[in-house]
């Protein structure tokens, strides 16, 4: 399993993020842990300060990732080699 690691603020501003955000009607932060939930070795553990944090990533969930996505978020952040954490995160 992979080690935990936080995605930082500017990552949620990156371009990819932010268009696929658009053509499915979420969040930046929404899109990235659809993403990250669906990386083999990875745990990802979101912050859920509130009830509402609790359900914007509960609606991660239920975003519907086409293999297009996948693709444009795998070449916008790609593995890092060594530790395998991604460019997204700290670390």
């Amino acid at each position: 399993m992979g080690s935990a690691a936080v995605v930082s603020s500017a990552a949620l501003k990156h371009p990819v993020l932010k268009k696929l955000a658009t053509r499915h009607g979420a969040t930046p932060p929404q899109v990235a842990l659809a993403w990250l939930l669906r990386q083999e070795l990875l745990c990802a553990i979101p912050k859920a300060g509130t009830p509402e944090h609790v359900r914007e990533n509960r609606a991660a969930l239920e975003l519907r990732l086409t293999e297009q996505d996948l693709a444009e978020l795998d070449r916008a952040f790609p593995p890092r080699t060594g530790r395998g954490r991604w460019k997204c995160c700290k670390g």
